[in-house]
């Protein structure tokens, strides 16, 4: 079996170079200089399906000092590999967060994105979309106060 050329994973592909750059390589003295300056490892996406809605999985993340489970939904992901020849994904959900630090229940909500360790394998036939967002939403917002 060769390797798979749909666009979709084409496009994650360029998409993984791209975040690999923004983790910063010790031998590449620019790569490192763009991890510091921008703060962030991820270049969030969305995927869309046929029908022409986003893909949106739940997750189920346990805190680790408390009884707490945190609980919700997403349509944002991170890349963490690819595998082109089964033209398959391994992403990772991101977790959409309010300003007031809860998950986020609507779209028009989200304050910022934050990383969980939540993975999942998507085939990317499945797929006929990919929408970047803007790396800001991985910055968790800060609001000081006037006085």
């Amino acid at each position: 079996m060769g390797e798979c050329h749909t666009p979709v994973c084409e496009a994650l592909v360029i998409l993984k170079s791209q975040q690999d750059q923004l983790e910063g390589c010790p031998t590449d003295c620019f790569s490192s200089l763009l991890a510091k300056l921008l703060k962030v490892d991820t270049i969030p996406f969305m995927l869309y399906t046929p029908n022409g809605g986003p893909l949106e999985l739940a997750g189920f993340e346990h805190e680790q000092y408390t009884i707490c489970t945190k609980y919700f939904h997403t349509r944002f992901f991170r890349i963490e590999s690819i595998d082109k020849e089964n033209c398959c994904a391994k992403i990772s959900l991101l977790r959409p967060v309010d300003l007031e630090g809860y998950s986020a229940t609507s779209i028009c909500e989200v304050a910022y994105l934050e990383r969980t360790k939540i993975c999942t394998v998507v085939d990317l036939n499945c797929f006929c979309a990919v929408q970047c967002l803007d790396v800001e939403l991985m910055r968790k917002i800060i609001i000081e106060p006037k006085w």
